[in-house]
């Protein structure tokens, strides 16, 4: 048990300094041909980083923008079809929608 403790430290270790070093050298490049870079990691961390963007503004737009649902939808309304909505509902405001309705049905406590 021991010796699979210290292999996952190892590799712990390795992928650690590989994205250290990817980020110094750039992706892909290491000074050292014998250590491991977890290309797998690199790609989803550069991509993860594209599709979060900058957190702070995203959180700013997301406290000017104006609701996507009305005030007067309806659950009926909203979800009684199988029509795409015209645009994308983000996730927090949906669930507050469902959660209103279910808490007058007497659904959710």
């Amino acid at each position: 048990m021991e010796n699979s403790a210290l292999q996952s430290q190892r590799s712990m270790s390795s992928i650690s300094t590989a994205a250290q070093s990817s980020e110094q050298h750039g992706a892909g490049s290491s000074s050292n041909p014998n250590e491991f870079v977890n290309q797998g990691l690199l790609l989803w961390n550069q991509t993860r980083q594209q599709w979060v963007g900058n957190r702070r503004l995203n959180s700013q737009r997301q406290k000017t923008r104006e609701p996507k649902i009305g005030w007067n939808a309806t659950y009926e309304s909203l979800l009684g079809s199988t029509k795409t909505f015209a645009q994308p509902i983000p996730l927090g405001e949906m669930v507050d929608f469902l959660v209103d309705g279910w808490e007058q049905e007497g659904l959710y406590d």
